[in-house]
């Protein structure tokens, strides 16, 4: 088939293609990041006789997902219950997160096609020993030509495939360079349809930006069945693994892994990554419960507030929105008549977890009063509840689900939202309930625990 060449100008950060090459990305405010590429379109249609492919809904079969269980229950749980065959997922985190160590161990337990260009076979059979993978299962290939590829799929017809990464695979019928916005975009779309036609699920492994997000993030993401992140802090030893799309599940549920000398190590007790007992309490430290799909993570928010010389304190936060730091200071200043102008307050989230749950609002707020007044909080206390601006204590969704994770963790005094106590009081809790409207309360029931 005849085919013309269009020059375009693509983002390297985004994706955003032009007309003309900016010094500037509009999209994304990338500098620099602009680059010339040849865009091979075809001019003529295809001459297939017309077929047609209206369905009605009604005459459709209703058939059950066959999933693929990998045997690692995290992985499994994060997926929707396994792989499904004909789906194509994406996994992108840090380099040196564990992409592939966590890649390898899932190859283990299904017949898996492993091509690589990023490291070598020797490389690879080096880190399957280190990490006692057993080898019977899986089939390696240095190969990056997508037309190669897709001729050992069809061949071999594995349950999965994995590519390392979909940033090193290459079409001799584009002409730009390897790892361009063009050759990601022809090659993944080239396997999704490899994918679905010989029912085989492909893992592709991707590299992130300097931002944090997948190379060519709307380009992968849109032809994808399921995006996971890899996430983790190298100073620790734990790892999360998010999916932020699944067309087969879903994309609320995370997965702890412990990183360890082989391998990755699912955590059974989560609670103990972020909350650690003490024999003794100290002030500016509160225990809370935060829901993650169908997990209840129990955290510890740890607070100091000291004095400042300066006109304007600084707020910081790790593990919390800074901005929402602003809003419950501005809400305890106003509603509870604590003065928090002359004082530097510092959040931190303990375990380098991170959270975004509203339901969190009063842990933090009172983590900053028991700091301020140096009041302890006992570790058989936990707080939930969420603050309004008006200063009224709102409910916390999944109380019951919050408070039993509370319970099974040896917490059985619960400071909460008193219209979460109906709710909670009819399934027999069997811990004591503080309940409390607003946050002008909270300064007396943290002095009287």
């Amino acid at each position: 088939m005849p085919k013309k060449q269009k020059t375009i100008y693509v983002c390297n950060e985004c994706g955003a293609t032009f007309q003309k090459w900016l010094g500037k990305c509009p999209e994304c405010s990338a500098w620099n990041t602009i680059v010339e590429e040849i865009q091979d379109t075809p001019v003529s249609k295809s001459e297939k006789p017309f077929e047609n492919s209206i369905h009605p809904l009604s005459q459709m079969l209703s058939e059950t997902i066959q999933r693929i269980p990998t045997c690692i229950g995290e992985f499994d749980l994060v997926c929707g219950g396994g792989v499904v065959p004909g789906s194509i997922i994406l996994l992108g985190g840090e380099p040196g997160i564990g992409k592939s160590t966590l890649a390898l161990q899932v190859a283990q337990h299904c017949n898996t096609l492993y091509c690589s260009g990023e490291e070598t076979l020797q490389q690879i059979h080096l880190r399957s020993r280190r990490l006692n993978i057993k080898p019977d299962s899986i089939h390696l290939s240095s190969v990056t030509d997508i037309d190669h590829i897709e001729a050992l799929i069809r061949t071999n017809i594995p349950q999965l495939v994995i590519i390392d990464s979909i940033q090193t695979l290459y079409s001799k019928d584009i002409t730009s360079p390897v790892g361009s916005v063009s050759q990601i975009r022809y090659t993944a779309s080239r396997l999704a349809d490899i994918a679905r036609q010989t029912q085989t699920c492909i893992l592709l492994i991707g590299h992130i930006t300097k931002d944090g997000s997948i190379a060519g993030p709307k380009i992968l993401e849109h032809m994808v069945d399921t995006v996971l992140y890899f996430e983790g802090d190298f100073t620790r030893d734990y790892r999360i693994l998010r999916a932020f799309k699944n067309r087969f599940g879903s994309i609320n549920e995370i997965a702890l892994f412990t990183m360890t000398a082989t391998g990755l190590t699912e955590v059974k007790d989560k609670n103990k990554l972020f909350v650690q007992s003490h024999d003794a309490s100290f002030p500016g430290s509160a225990i809370s419960a935060t829901i993650e799909g169908t997990r209840t993570i129990l955290f510890e928010a740890q607070s100091l507030v000291t004095a400042t010389s300066f006109s304007n304190p600084r707020r910081m936060a790790d593990g919390f929105d800074v901005n929402r730091l602003n809003l419950l200071v501005a809400v305890i200043e106003k509603h509870a008549k604590i003065s928090l102008s002359s004082f530097d307050i510092f959040i931190n989230v303990a375990g380098g977890f991170t959270i975004d749950d509203t339901s969190c609002d009063l842990a933090i707020a009172a983590a900053i009063i028991s700091s301020l007044k140096n009041i302890v909080i006992p570790h058989s206390t936990g707080i939930i509840g969420e603050l309004s601006l008006s200063g009224q204590v709102r409910s916390a969704s999944h109380s019951v689900r919050r408070l039993s994770e509370f319970l099974n963790s040896g917490i059985t005094t619960i400071i909460l939202p008193r219209n979460n106590v109906t709710e909670v009081s009819n399934t027999g809790f069997a811990g004591t309930l503080i309940p409390l409207t607003t946050i002008a309360e909270l300064t007396q029931i943290l002095q009287h625990l």
